[in-house]
């Protein structure tokens, strides 16, 4: 937490604590609640591409988001790209929907995604966004916490979005290998891996444990221009 107490990130962080704090003085829903309601009122029901650009649209005009966003989801349409056939994708932290949804309509009508979110009201949000992009029988949203849910799960996964807390990145990951979740291929893609978000032991891990072939990817918080950066791992088995 004191990363966002820097001189760099002062501005973004006091700017959304304070808006933090009216909302819930007000009794406001949480924003991927509103987001939602954005959605429903703005976006075309079906169309994916206008329900992301409805969300991009709140997280700019109404109140930030922790969305991926539309600068940094291109690492999935790069992950996909050393894939073939079906794609089953697996995404720890749903949020509003936005990367399940991307994934979803990127990926290909053979693509499935599982997206794990622990927050009830984040499900919601997650599953009605999803469903008004006109693709709830290629997303399942599953309630719960990654830990208690990974073991739970059928595998393996051809990719996985890591975009949860990021001091569960490491544990959640060696975990998806004890439980044979990957293959040899599967592309596994961290989000917010930027110093600020402290994923050192992360990426030490993965450059170092000798099992990934790993890949840094320079970028921007999302809709701001902070810096931050994806992490590309494939796994070798």
């Amino acid at each position: 937490m004191w990363r966002f107490l820097s001189p760099s990130m002062l501005g973004f962080t006091s700017r959304n604590l304070v808006l933090g704090a009216y909302d819930k003085l007000r009794g406001a829903p949480p924003r991927p609640l509103r987001a939602l309601a954005y959605v429903r009122e703005h976006a075309e029901h079906g169309n994916p591409a206008d329900v992301l650009h409805k969300l991009d649209e709140f997280a700019t005009r109404v109140r930030w988001m922790m969305s991926i966003g539309p600068n940094k989801d291109k690492v999935i349409a790069e992950a996909k790209s050393k894939l073939s056939g079906s794609i089953r994708a697996l995404e720890l932290g749903a949020y509003a929907g936005y990367s399940s949804i991307y994934m979803a309509d990127v990926l290909g009508d053979g693509a499935h995604i599982t997206s794990v979110e622990i927050n009830p009201r984040f499900v919601e949000a997650a599953r009605g966004n999803i469903e008004h992009a006109g693709l709830s029988e290629r997303v399942t949203v599953v309630e719960g916490s990654s830990t208690d849910v990974i073991p739970s799960l059928d595998g393996p996964f051809d990719l996985v979005f890591l975009d949860h807390w990021k001091d569960l990145y490491l544990g959640d990951l060696q975990l998806l290998e004890a439980r044979q979740l990957l293959r040899p291929g599967s592309v596994v893609v961290a989000d917010n891996v930027g110093e600020v978000f402290g994923a050192d032991r992360y990426l030490d891990y993965v450059r170092n444990c000798g099992k990934y072939d790993s890949e840094n990817r320079v970028a921007t918080i999302e809709y701001t221009d902070l810096p931050d950066a994806v992490e590309i791992s494939v796994f070798r088995g």
